[in-house]
């Protein structure tokens, strides 16, 4: 009779049952010593599995062992309480800290502990935003590791140097945009050409990550290429790609196409004692147009008419700066001019999707939010597309002008850059007028919040007085901040940031 067996014919008769005790080899036995009937029963099927599990082995595999993971370069936390807070973050699937943490370690030149490589992979593998930052933070071992599991693929060139073709040639679509982005910065030329070649290979979703890399250093010689995908690709956004990066040329064949298309629509008409600027859309949509990217019914969900959804389109895509010449006016006059035609709403939106597109025309986009008459949920995308000093002193006035938590949360979940203190200083006076709305998707951004607040104030943040009140509520920012404080501190970051001030002199 094995074990086993004794075991099991113990347990249906019942411990208790003057059944002999059960006995267990060796020293082992000495771990049953008083213990009760049942408990000795349970204490001895656990020494058992356990046993057996230590007595298993793997049977032979056919595939060669791997090579050993080769030394690490990086110097690996080995700090008992940042790899606690790092530890904790792993098990809680925090990915915005997560996100930050291998941020900053890469940036220090460490390396995340051994022991949270695989759960950390894990979660990149869940995670599409979590991967690029947890590469960087991954060290040799990771990489390596990675490299025997087909669902950690994403990561198995963590270990390959920024510069190195293995990336273009074997790395995932975020890999080959990073490569891209590199080769754009060193030489644009070669690396259009380096995307031009690998083009027709690659498929749609592949060619979407891919092409926007081209407007980093945008220029004149990108034209053909991006008439050329323009003209051919099957993919309807790599077309639409297209289109905006050559509205972004004013001098393109596709920009010139769009403000003749424009150029009719806009004339003087007499008044009683003066001329006053008339746009109008064009009465029908001619075939060419959908060459251009533009689509003669509107959306689903876009209340416009098809004259406005045509008008709306072109101005989006004809160059700001055409306007600025067209009508002898900046945008200030340009925007108080579209806000009186019978138009007004085809042309704002235009407006603002050009604003969008066409970045680096500040001086359009505060005309556009000093004009205002638009939901505040348009201005913050507005503001965000300003360079971080300004789209904080934006924001801020934003925040100033009203208590709206569900407006915070939508700034708290995209304003993705450091915040200034300014900034946070006046959403930080507006939380108990958001809680006290007891706004769901405000409460649920509280912990993201919590990385938000700047690291020269970050030392000294804290549930003050002020908002002892509302502790429950902000458990959870609460948390958020102690571990960002330990992982600033631990990585000697507790610095103090000069003070920003905004073109117009403000500070921020």
């Amino acid at each position: 009779m094995t074990l086993w067996t004794e075991l099991t014919a113990t347990a249906l008769l019942g411990a208790g049952r003057g059944v002999p005790p059960i006995r267990l080899p060796g020293r082992l036995d000495a771990l049953l010593v008083d213990a009760e009937a049942e408990h000795r029963l349970l204490r001895a099927a656990g020494i058992l599995a356990l046993v057996d599990r230590a007595a298993s082995t793997v049977g032979p595999s056919a595939e060669p062992e791997p090579a050993p993971a080769p030394p690490e370069v990086a110097a690996v936390v080995t700090e008992p309480e940042l790899t606690a807070v790092l530890a904790r973050m792993v098990e809680e699937e925090s990915f915005p800290l997560l996100l930050e943490s291998c941020r900053l370690l890469a940036e220090a030149g460490r390396c995340l502990p051994p022991r949270l490589l695989p759960a950390a992979l894990e979660l990149g593998r869940r995670s599409h935003a979590l991967r690029e930052p947890l590469r960087a933070a991954l060290g040799q071992r990771g990489a390596w590791l990675a490299a025997q599991n087909p669902d950690w693929a994403f990561a198995a060139l963590a270990g390959v140097e920024p510069v190195e073709p293995r990336l273009w040639d074997e790395g995932d679509a975020d890999q080959r945009a990073a490569f891209l982005r590199r080769a754009r910065a060193a030489d644009p030329a070669a690396a259009r050409r380096l995307l031009e070649q690998a083009f027709p290979g690659d498929n749609v979703r592949t060619r979407a990550a891919l092409l926007p890399v081209l407007a980093e250093r945008l220029g004149p010689e990108d034209e053909p290429f991006l008439a050329a995908v323009l003209a051919n690709d099957r993919g309807k956004e790599v077309r639409q790609i297209a289109a905006v990066l050559l509205s972004r040329l004013p001098a393109s064949a596709f920009a010139r196409r769009m403000t003749a298309r424009l150029d009719p629509c806009i004339r003087g008409e007499r008044k009683i004692l003066r001329t006053v600027t008339v746009i109008e859309p064009p009465d029908a949509f001619a075939l060419d147009w959908k060459d251009d990217a533009l689509v003669e019914q509107p959306p689903t969900g876009v209340k416009m008419g098809e004259r406005a959804w045509w008008l709306r389109q072109m101005v989006g895509y004809a160059p700001l700066g055409w306007w600025e010449e067209k009508l002898a006016l900046d945008p200030a006059g340009i925007l108080a001019l579209a806000t009186k035609s019978a138009w007004k709403a085809a042309l704002l939106a235009g407006f603002r999707a050009a604003i969008g597109q066409q970045p680096g025309h500040p001086a359009w986009v505060l005309a556009q939010l000093e004009r205002g008459g638009f939901a505040h949920q348009d201005a913050v995308e507005l503001a965000l597309t300003l360079a971080p000093v300004e789209a904080a002193a934006a924001l801020q006035r934003l925040l100033a002008e009203t208590d709206d938590a569900g407006l915070a949360a939508r700034i708290i979940e995209t304003a993705d850059f450091p915040w200034s203190p300014a900034l946070w200083q006046t959403a930080r006076g507006k939380l108990p007028r958001w809680l006290a709305q007891r706004d769901g998707r405000l409460r649920a951004a509280l912990p993201l919040l919590a990385l938000r607040v700047p690291p020269s104030v970050l030392a000294d943040e804290a549930i003050g007085p002020d908002l002892a009140p509302l502790a429950d509520a902000l458990a959870g920012f609460s948390a958020a901040l102690d571990q960002r404080r330990v992982l600033y501190r631990c990585l000697g970051l507790h610095k103090e940031t000069p003070i920003e001030k905004s073109p117009n002199g403000e500070t921020l």
